[in-house]
């Protein structure tokens, strides 16, 4: 009996503390025309990015950095780094959850001329599912863009992106 006891303790100790890394694949475009002169936004782009995450009860906590290409409209691409949080609803077997992320733009490139746009701040909040060692999210985020005559102060933007856990 008080192997058993010990044993749940362990194994309990284990799971609260696991950690997740994520390589993550997707597409993405905008969520309204920040080109003021194009109004499309019938274009997608490619994302990938890395995410490692803490898991503390019923939340994930972590960091991540990703790779957002240029859409249509906004030919502006961006290196965004983060840290998340993740809400697991119902964390047995298939787990969906919310999710939130905050951070810095690390890098901005446009391929305009007269246009030197500099990222600045970029978050955004989505909701997910891990089912066993895959995860797929759907994320509208926001990253804050200075310096750009052609569009808002805002890039907005959808995600989807589909994750494998290789940790």
């Amino acid at each position: 009996m008080k192997k058993g006891i010990l044993g749940l303790f362990l194994a309990a100790s284990m799971a609260t503390y696991a950690m997740d890394a994520h390589l993550r694949l997707g597409a993405i475009t905008n969520a309204k025309s920040y080109n003021k002169e194009d109004k499309s936004f019938e274009s997608y782009a490619p994302t990938f990015g890395l995410e490692v995450t803490q898991t503390l009860l019923l939340a994930d906590v972590g960091v991540g950095i990703a790779y957002n290409g240029k859409t249509s409209g906004t030919e502006i691409e961006t290196v965004p780094a983060y840290g998340l949080v993740k809400v697991n609803l119902f964390p047995v077997g298939v787990k969906p959850y919310l999710v939130g992320k905050v951070g810095k733009v690390l890098y901005t490139r446009d391929n305009i001329s007269n246009s030197n746009p500099d990222g600045k701040y970029y978050y955004g909040a989505g909701v997910g599912m891990d089912i066993f060692s895959l995860q797929g999210e759907i994320l509208y985020s926001v990253t804050k863009i200075d310096g750009d005559k052609r569009g808002s102060d805002n890039l907005n933007q959808v995600s989807f992106t589909l994750g494998y856990n290789f940790f």
